[in-house]
């Protein structure tokens, strides 16, 4: 699986926990973002080492995402992706992740928040079995509860699981509502 976006710690969707998390669930978890440069990204980088999460492709900037074109390369480099989670995309990103997702079969968790553009294409996006799973975060989540469910839910999916039933397991194992 990838785990695509900005690795931001701190945030209450954290690209960093998700992946952590999946790879902790012996998932192998790539990461395609963007890391900050200087001492802050190196510590992120290795954080992510340690946990086993490899980057398949991590730009090293100040820019606030990660480019289409970064993506594409990263989903050619790697073809037998199960599932991309994408976090907080903007619409070229989304877009470029229901191509790809359509293309190889790919399970699509979408992160939010989400601007306009990306809501939009959410909204344009085919229904049934290939349709993007969106998840809101909370407003709060002092204890990273929230990447522990998306890391739970992709991880059954890169396993093979039907969204629905892995849905349904994912909120029966860890004992949440599901609305």
């Amino acid at each position: 699986m990838i785990v695509v976006g900005i690795l931001a710690p701190g945030s209450t969707a954290s690209l960093v926990e998700i992946a952590k998390r999946a790879a902790a669930a012996e998932a192998r978890t790539e990461v395609v973002g963007v890391a900050p440069p200087g001492s802050a990204g190196d510590r992120q980088l290795a954080e992510l080492a340690t946990a086993r999460v490899g980057h398949a492709t991590v730009i090293r900037s100040a820019a606030s995402g990660i480019e289409v074109a970064d993506l594409d390369l990263a989903l050619r480099y790697l073809p037998e992706v199960r599932v991309i989670a994408l976090v907080a995309p903007g619409a070229a990103l989304l877009a470029a992740a229901l191509a790809a997702s359509s293309w190889s079969g790919a399970s699509l968790i979408v992160v939010g928040p989400l601007d306009a553009g990306a809501a939009a294409a959410i909204g344009a996006a085919a229904p049934g079995p290939g349709a993007p799973i969106v998840l809101d975060p909370p407003a709060r989540d002092p204890d990273g509860a929230f990447a522990g469910v998306v890391a739970a839910l992709a991880v059954r999916l890169d396993a093979g699981e039907d969204p629905a039933l892995a849905w349904r397991s994912t909120v029966a194992a860890l004992a949440i509502d599901p609305a």
